[in-house]
């Protein structure tokens, strides 16, 4: 037992002792943790183990404040402490008698004990303290998890601070990350000294079935060395290899650890199981560890070989093929910075070999973005704003809790007074401050511990919107710590907070016993400075909330271009699996047959995405009569293919033309219908109806889409389909029939879509049992999320700002409140003297407003810094916008006026004889 003591409390005790100057501990840290140890051996129960160890803690930390204020003021002679120090032997001996042990940890126990007593009978002040501190403590803790499993925590691949995303761009041609081809990844690999691999990554969604249930996944095709380079291992089974690459190789797979759960239940037996994948036989060879999915989710991973489009002469050699991504690893030595370098200058020598391949012979940018980097770029300002506001509030809380703590000490100067002249030294009083506030801090600790374990779900989904990585966050040790720094930092500066009997002037203390405590003066201006710096921060949390709030009011107003009432949307892909083009499309006609037919359908059409629930799927179109200027790629286009019934299913009305009927088919002239964004792009003085476009992207005649002319019948409303806060692209729609893609139903109904989807689903599986089916939602839901990560953004931050105003309004009215009882018998003398009821009330009023309008012009010039900051978080608004600013004045002067009413009424309906005899 006392091995097992030793073992855990010596590393601790050792930490702690680094707070003493390194002087003393060279003479006493043997002698201390010797003598520790001695008592730790002769505890004989939890208790006193817990009392020693909490003795220990308390002293180690006074005594090193003590020294270090000696060392400030330059005294060389120094004494042992008298924790350390038998009374009956010389400085410097180390304690040898267990009488003085006992004696020291008794009167410790006395004075836990007197701290706990005269926190029992002030349970108001305690309880203030306690939640005020445990709501500043649970939001930043709750905050701080979130940071720290994001942004912190180091990544769980092997060696992960090494491992590197590429990007390629086309900064000519303004084409952010076009990836790369397959020969030029080969170039790359064989030439670049600065990275010891270069790994393949491209994703496809394919359909995969398990036991005759189907499965819509998205599958990671990646070259051999993927998880050499990446730094993974398998949980189950083995990863794959180089030898998996080979043409002649069998096709593998390996699945992530969460799809490994959601379609084999964690079953272990799972490895050596065979699937079909797209008609292709597949044998699971292993089970991924857990890790943050990166560039997108990923269900499994599959060889080259797999894929029979990656296995095409085109993928292999054509080095305009660009669809593939690259992940690499740095080699021993290097760095981002230097991988960057060198791989610019390869891209510019490749430039020379192959000029055909690039845009006029311009170079491309290669960017080298450590992995750890690029998954929480989307997350880091926004969380960086989370933790801001959330220390706010803990300023605002510690500064309420001073001001507690100050008119606390203010009430207790009898008491202190009275202990010092009964022979009670300046250190014994603050250590006692320290015990109770010690006791305060921890319990508002856990409070602020059971507040952030029981938010931090919620944190983890509201993370999960901006990065991979939100599957990390956890209340671990880390975060168990911050706490209790904070806690510990709050204690050790309350303790300080209270004015002690000065030991020279004992007599005149004396003499105050018999009279009333007013306070000093010293003491009231820190408590009206920290009310200021209350109002201060609480006037830039409502900056935040507000601005936040009317980013959100703009989303919200926006107006997408289509109607989000009552459609039904889900995702039904016919395409693979064996189905031939003309096969896809009489399998969607017959399932508008049936769903048509269903009682409340009014309209229908199946598209090859669905608004708000996608990515943009751009291509470089070319419009006739249109000159591309010179070193410029041709600009690109929004791909879209859809049956005649969209634009009417989805209420998008056609400004010109005509939108798709049934002749529009295979075998008729090709045709399009563009938005009005392009309309007025490329015919801002002309009717584009009857002019020509073609689709001249490269990638183009790698998934069977031709080059012909198309015809432009119709020009449509814009429409925003990927962000409600970006503006419209480029967008180009094609007839279904003409492009038989792989299709999402979008069905609009008289009543409630959400009751439709059952009998729908229903019409889908009788058609086809295996017919994967997924992201049943309507287009409301899916507006919904759009708009998500604002709405959280305002919630948060409006949570925060709120709390923070509570917090400051009863910061104003207990200061009031506390002014107004120490000068109640100059109140009672005012109004003997004549003076009305209704100037007391103004008086007390304009002390408030004196604290309000400080607290605002200082929050004024800090919310104007801050604002700015989160600039990029906010849509259609400025970040200094003056109604915002006067609108959170106002409201933040209202809640001052009613926090300092209740105390000036109060001072004012005072009888004067009463408050003449008032002590």
């Amino acid at each position: 037992m006392s091995r097992h003591r030793n073992s855990l409390g010596d590393p601790l005790l050792r930490l702690a002792l680094y707070t003493l100057p390194a002087s003393f501990r060279r003479d006493y840290g043997a002698q201390i943790l010797s003598f520790h140890r001695q008592r730790l051996r002769d505890a004989d129960s939890p208790w006193s183990v817990f009392a020693i160890w909490l003795c220990a803690m308390i002293d180690l930390f006074w005594y090193a404040l003590m020294e270090r204020i000696s060392d400030i003021k330059s005294i060389t002679q120094r004494t042992t402490p008298t924790y350390y120090t038998s009374r009956a032997e010389s400085p410097g001996t180390p304690i040898t008698s267990q009488a003085s042990w006992k004696d020291r940890c008794m009167n410790f126990i006395r004075e836990f004990k007197y701290a706990v007593r005269g926190l029992i009978q002030t349970p108001g002040f305690a309880l203030a303290f306690v939640v005020t501190l445990g709501l500043g403590i649970g939001a930043n803790t709750a905050i701080f998890s979130v940071v720290s499993g994001v942004l912190l925590r180091p990544l769980p691949h092997d060696g992960g601070d090494r491992i590197v995303y590429l990007e390629q761009d086309m900064a000519e041609s303004a084409l952010p990350n076009v990836t790369f081809s397959v020969p030029e990844i080969r170039d790359y690999r064989a030439a670049a000294t600065t990275l010891s691999g270069v790994a393949e990554f491209s994703a496809l969604t394919f359909t995969m079935l398990t036991n005759d249930e189907p499965w819509r996944i998205r599958s990671a095709i990646v070259s051999g060395n993927y998880f050499d380079v990446m730094g993974l291992d398998p949980v189950l089974g083995r990863s794959m290899s180089e030898a998996d690459d080979p043409e002649t190789a069998s096709p593998v797979m390996m699945l992530t650890y969460d799809f490994w759960h959601r379609a084999f239940g964690g079953d272990s037996s799972v490895v050596g199981e065979t699937v079909r994948m797209n008609g292709r036989t597949i044998d699971i060879i292993g089970v991924l560890e857990p890790v943050p999915d990166y560039p997108e989710r990923i269900d499994v991973f599959v060889n080259t070989v797999s894929s029979p489009h990656h296995m095409s002469a085109s993928m292999g050699h054509d080095r305009q093929h660009r669809m593939t991504q690259v992940f690499a690893r740095l080699a021993p030595g290097q760095t981002p910075v230097s991988a960057d370098v060198e791989l610019d200058a390869i891209a510019h020598r490749l430039v020379g070999e192959y000029p055909e391949t690039f845009v006029d012979g311009a170079a491309p940018g290669v960017t080298v973005t450590p992995l750890k980097q690029a998954l929480t770029s989307n997350a880091r300002l926004t969380l960086l704003v989370l933790l801001v506001a959330a220390g706010f509030v803990l300023v605002i809380a510690c500064a309420n809790v001073a001001n507690l703590t100050l008119t606390r000490g203010i009430r207790r100067d009898r008491e202190l007074t009275v202990r010092a002249v009964l022979g009670a030294r300046r250190g014994n009083l603050r250590r006692l401050l320290l015990i109770e506030n010690v006791i305060l801090s921890l319990l508002g600790a856990a409070l602020g511990l059971v507040l952030a374990t029981a938010g931090i779900g919620l944190l983890i989904a509201y993370a999960a919107r901006f990065t991979p990585r939100a599957s990390e966050i956890v209340m671990d040790g880390w975060v168990l710590t911050f706490t209790v720094v904070i806690a510990v930092g709050a204690a050790l500066l309350f303790a300080f907070v209270p004015r002690l009997p000065d030991q020279q002037r004992l007599g005149t203390a004396t003499a105050r016993v018999s009279t009333r405590t007013t306070g000093s003066v010293a003491g009231r201006r820190t408590q009206r400075g920290l009310v200021i710096a209350q109002l201060a921060v609480s006037f830039v949390l409502l900056i935040g909330a507000g601005l936040f709030m009317k980013t959100l009011i703009n989303l919200q107003s926006i107006d997408p271009g289509f109607d989000t009432d009552n459609v039904l949307t889900m995702e039904v892909p016919a395409r693979g699996a064996g189905r031939t083009g003309a096969q896809v499309l009489a399998y969607y006609a017959t399932l508008e047959e049936r769903v048509v037919a269903l009682p409340g359908v009014t309209g229908f059409a199946v598209a090859s995405m669905i608004p708000l629930s996608s990515t943009p799927f751009l291509f470089e179109v070319g419009v006739e009569g249109h000159q591309v200027e010179p070193a410029r790629r041709q600009p690109q286009a929004n791909f879209r293919a859809a049956t005649p019934g969209y634009f009417r299913t989805i209420g998008t009305p056609i400004l010109r033309g005509r939108p798709f009927d049934g002749t529009d088919n295979a075998e008729s002239a090709k045709v399009v219908v563009i938005n009005q964004t392009m309309a007025d792009y490329y015919f801002p003085t002309q009717d584009p109806i009857g002019r020509r476009l073609r689709w001249t992207d490269p990638q183009f005649q790698f998934i069977g889409v031709g080059d012909e002319w198309r015809t432009i019948v119709g020009v449509v409303a814009d429409t925003r389909d990927f962000a409600l806060d970006e503006l419209p692209l480029h967008s180009v729609f094609q007839p279904f029939a003409q492009e038989s893609w792989s299709g999402a139903l979008l069905i609009r109904t008289s009543g409630s879509p959400t009751a439709l989807a059952p009998s729908v689903v229903r019409v889908v599986r009788d058609l086809n049992a295996n017919q994967p089916i997924e992201n049943i939602k309507t287009l409301g839901q899916l507006r919904a999320e759009a708009t998500a990560p604002k709405r959280l953004n305002a919630t948060l931050i409006g949570a925060f700002a709120v709390l923070a105003v509570i917090i400051a309004a009863v910061g104003v009215s207990s200061v009031l409140a506390f002014s107004v009882s120490r000068r109640t018998n100059e109140f009672g003398i005012r109004l003997s003297l004549g003076a009305d009821q209704r100037r007391l009330l103004g008086m007390i009023l304009k002390e408030g407003g004196v604290l309000l309008v400080v607290g605002l012009a200082i929050g004024g010039a800090l919310a104007l810094g801050v604002s700015r900051f989160v600039s990029g978080l906010l849509f259609e608004v400025q970040s200094t916008d003056p109604v915002t600013f006067i609108s959170v004045g106002a409201v933040l002067a209202a809640v001052a006026f009613v926090a300092s009413f209740a105390p000036a009424w109060h001072a004012s309906r005072v009888e004067p004889v009463k408050a003449l005899r008032a002590d």
